[in-house]
């Protein structure tokens, strides 16, 4: 059961790692676009509010993904493969994933916020001519919209996640538990 535990979880591991690399290298490349996009859009408030926008939610993402990556490193590490050892990270990467799906949940409002703000800052920048009642239209939109996205990014993020690290993590959390159960001497 041992030897098939450590077989198991590296390879559990190691597909939960291939998938972070493929996020990290997205998300690069968001980095690497972004400026470009920036720098023809110079001079366009909105392209550069959402460029800015963009480098943010990746930087965020990125630094994740560091964590995410130096978890999975000790998970798989065979001279520290102890049980608790391997139960806590498990742990730490549920709390990284957890992480992640709220941040991805909050982005849209954040997003959507800042574009409200950006609406609301041009007209201000026109002394005598607030219009009120686009403001408020603006707002009421920018609401039911989002709460439209936001129910089919819940559901697109949980599947994404599970997709890409749950369904690794019960497996390896599947078999730490069998291997609890096959130990002499610990009767449940």
């Amino acid at each position: 059961m041992r030897s098939m535990l450590a077989h198991n979880a590296g390879g559990l591991v190691e597909k939960m790692r291939r998938n972070t690399w493929y996020e990290v290298v997205f998300t690069l490349g968001i980095v690497v676009v972004v400026p470009f996009y920036a720098w023809h859009s110079w001079g366009k408030a909105m392209e550069l509010m959402l460029a800015a926008s963009m480098l943010l939610v990746s930087s965020i993402l990125l630094i994740n993904y560091y964590q995410q990556l130096q978890l999975l490193r000790r998970m798989g590490q065979p001279d520290i493969q102890v049980r608790a050892h391997l139960v806590a990270l498990c742990a730490g990467l549920r709390q990284r994933l957890r992480f992640y799906y709220r941040f991805t949940l909050a982005t849209l409002p954040y997003m959507l916020l800042m574009l409200w703000a950006f609406h609301v800052g041009k007209e201000l920048a026109h002394p005598g001519a607030f219009h009120w009642k686009f403001i408020l239209v603006l707002a009421a939109a920018y609401v039911v919209l989002g709460a439209i996205v936001q129910v089919a990014i819940i559901y697109l993020t949980r599947w994404y996640l599970q997709r890409l690290y749950g369904q690794h993590l019960d497996r390896f959390e599947a078999n730490l538990r069998e291997l609890d159960e096959d130990e002499p001497g610990r009767a449940g």
